[in-house]
């Protein structure tokens, strides 16, 4: 410890007269809300300019502090032998932040630092050696020799070379190789200006999107050996580097002319690079190598978990576990992307996405909206369908020749080349972000739904036109493209804080009368009619009529409201009763009058019944004088977790039934309660789906009479009771 003090007393800021200009550089430290984790990262960054000096190299430590908290400069503050010159900004983005301090740097060659990271002591001095060793090329990026995480995560792996036969570029479209702790010559990010984060339109990953831009261009990725990034990580909800649904830009190293040029390049040097197999490869895990861990990391272990103790976590890691890992190499990944890019030609698009065996008459459904995409605006669009086929087999030959269009198949991303969750998300996004600007059309498919789950921010922010459209007809509030469609509205909504715009049959008006989350509208006639043709019809002859207007089907066509302003809409009882209605909480209680009966009517507000249930279940209490309560069979609610659940009821033993009802909402469930009573209930309390279960429990244990219509079902329908909760989670 008497070394580290020694190493943290105050030192002039001021450069040794007599340094060439290759033995000074700056590392620029950007700082943001730290706090009291940047005390450490300072005292290492100390030990590694002491160690430098001692090789006769200079480092100029200039702050960037962008809108920090008091705590960070408290800390800043008491450590003024470490950082040189201090740069406060209001930028509020890192990418930006960093730009300014390479700007401002005092020498060309410059170290990038966070504030919560440390470094091997020797990261400053290994650089000056080889530069003076001449093996330093001012046109190649230099990143540390190992990338050591600690904190929520523990794992090591080294960076590979971007010249390593084993490496192919099209890794970078999945995963992130060479993060932004590196040294470079600044003329670099003159000509490669190093991009920027928004949390608003999702584009984010500034150091991923800044190597595949130099990689795209020759710029050699390498390392210093035997130095060490500790790299801190943090929870995702309070890390700049693991903000949910970030994307990075589009890049022209994943331009589908380059990958065509790229691919016949490196197959035709002699030998062919073996970083991808000309032919073929193995599906297997991803390659890599594992030497055992050397000593100098463990020594840099000691000395910098004498700076942060979680360091030191490093030593209880499983013997087994302890190799220098290679970052993943995953062929199927290059392969895919040559599957996913190729074909895709200059124009923006019309990107398709349907679920074949979600949607009724799908397959001549989809040709559909290819043959309007492909003429709308004089064929300025190429159409992509992205399609989850089943038991679908599509003709590409047929998709390119006719449409000119392009298949990328879920099913043989997901299956052929093998690729997981993390991989098969971000792949799917890519051709949406090298063709930004262009129109997405869902049909309420299950891979928009995944896709749209993380990065809504960045569809709905980079595209020229997201558009809903819902191809049924009439009212199923259980139809898989509807259910589809809510979940990815709700994210729409919560993020552009208006209704969801969504292009319906008439006859499906009724599933969209939310007008907080939606915004109907009607298809025009030409596109009814060739709906109509390849669905009710289908089977009327070999010849569908007519087709989609999709420029009519984009520029919308708004539905009239149901019911006036202030005029409530008809009740479903209304046909057969007199019907008085008042609300309690969320709770529906109803008076149905019918000559000289009176009956009583309790349901959920979301509760859908099938409007017949009414008039049956009045009819029955009105002729059965045993009878107080009618109930449905079966009903069909959500969990706290948003999954359906379906349960059938005896009451033959209703209290059970009743008890089953209140437990469910007791553990945040949506519940459909519905029951029609012979007399009032009494009102007090009765605000809740588990409250009214509880009080026609206690009816039943008194030895109320009920009874039900067979197979009748109350469903709870789409919308979301849980949005309070989801907007309190992701404001953590």
């Amino acid at each position: 410890m008497e070394t580290l003090s020694r190493l943290l007393q105050p030192r002039s800021a001021r450069n040794r007269p007599g340094l060439p200009a290759d033995a000074r550089a700056t590392a620029v430290l950007n700082l943001h809300r730290e706090g009291l984790l940047l005390a450490p990262t300072l005292r290492s960054i100390a030990i590694a300019k002491d160690l430098a000096r001692e090789e006769g190299g200079e480092i100029e430590v200039l702050a960037v502090i962008d809108r920090p908290d008091a705590l960070t400069l408290s800390v800043l503050e008491r450590y003024p032998g470490v950082v040189d010159r201090v740069e406060e900004v209001d930028l509020g983005d890192l990418g930006a932040a960093r730009a300014w301090g390479i700007r401002r740097a005092s020498h060309d060659w410059v170290f990038l630092h966070d504030g919560d990271d440390l470094f091997s002591s020797n990261w400053y001095r290994a650089f000056f050696r080889q530069l003076r060793a001449g093996n330093i090329d001012p046109r190649a990026v230099y990143h540390t020799h190992v990338f050591a995480r600690f904190g929520d995560l523990l794992d090591i792996r080294t960076t590979i070379d971007s010249e390593d036969p084993r490496f192919h570029p099209l890794f970078l479209v999945s995963e992130w190789y060479y993060s932004n702790k590196l040294v470079v010559n600044r003329g670099l990010f003159d000509e490669f200006p190093l991009p920027h984060n928004s949390a608003r339109t999702g584009i984010g990953n500034e150091d991923w999107n800044w190597s595949a831009h130099t990689l795209h261009a020759g710029i050699r990725h390498s390392y210093i050996p035997e130095t060490i990034c500790f790299y801190r990580v943090k929870p995702a909800r309070i890390s700049l580097g693991l903000t949910p649904g970030m994307m990075q830009d589009a890049s022209p190293l994943f331009d589908p002319q380059n990958i065509l040029e790229m691919t016949r390049e490196r197959g035709s040097r002699n030998p062919p690079l073996r970083g991808f197999s000309p032919l073929s490869a193995m599906k297997a895990e991803p390659i890599s190598s594992e030497p055992p861990l050397p000593g100098w990391f463990w020594q840099e272990v000691t000395l910098q978990g004498a700076l942060e103790s979680m360091i030191t976590e490093f030593n209880t890691m499983p013997v087994a576990e302890r190799r220098l890992w290679l970052p993943n190499l995953n062929y199927n990944v290059v392969s895919a992307t040559e599957y996913m890019m190729l074909g895709l030609d200059r124009r923006p698009k019309v990107f398709i996405f349907a679920t074949m065996e979600r949607m009724r008459a799908a397959d001549m459904i989809v040709e559909l909206l290819l043959e309007g995409a492909r003429d709308l605006d004089g064929g300025a669009y190429q159409p992509v369908l992205i399609v989850d086929e089943g038991d679908h087999v599509f003709s590409e030959a047929r998709l390119a020749a006719t449409y000119g269009a392009k298949l990328i198949s879920v099913r043989l991303m997901q299956e052929h080349y093998r690729l997981g969750e993390w991989y098969f998300r971000r792949m799917m996004m890519r051709p949406l972000m090298q063709f930004m600007n262009s129109i997405v059309i869902d049909t309420g498919s299950s891979i928009f739904g995944d896709v749209f789950g993380e990065f809504h921010r960045t569809i709905l922010e980079n595209q020229k036109q997201v558009m809903f459209l819902y191809t049924e007809t009439g009212t199923d509030p259980m139809a898989p493209t509807l259910a589809a469609l809510a979940e990815n509205a709700r994210l729409w909504r919560r993020h552009a804080n208006r209704p969801v715009p969504v292009r319906i049959h008439p006859s499906a008006l009724p599933l969209f009368t939310d007008d907080h989350l939606w915004q109907p509208h009607f298809l025009d006639a030409r596109s009814t009619a060739a709906l109509a043709s390849v669905t009710s019809s289908r089977f009327a002859g070999l010849v569908r009529d007519g087709s989609i207007d999709l420029a009519a089907l984009l520029a919308g066509n708004p539905a009239p409201a149901l019911r006036e302003e202030g005029v409530p809409e008809a009740h479903p009882a209304a046909r057969w009763f007199q019907v008085d209605t008042r609300i309690s909480g969320e709770i529906e209680i109803s008076t149905l009058r019918v000559r000289d009966a009176e009956l009583h009517l309790y349901r959920s507000r979301d509760a859908w019944i099938s409007p017949s249930w009414f008039a049956v279940a009045g009819k029955a209490l009105i002729e059965n004088d045993e009878l107080e309560i009618f109930s449905p069979h079966i009903t069909i609610g959500r969990s706290r977790e948003g999954r359906y659940h379906c349960t059938m009821y005896d009451y033959s033993k209703a209290d059970l039934a009743f008890a089953t009802m209140y437990d469910q909402s007791l553990g945040g469930g949506r519940i459909p309660v519905v029951a029609m009573t012979r007399a009032p209930l009494e009102d007090a309390g009765l605000d809740t789906a588990g409250a009214l279960a509880r009080h026609l429990y206690r009816m039943v244990r008194s030895g109320a009479g009920i009874s039900i219509v067979q197979d009748s079902v109350a469903i709870a329908r789409y919308g979301d009771p849980y949005g309070e909760q989801e907007n309190a989670d992701a404001e953590l």
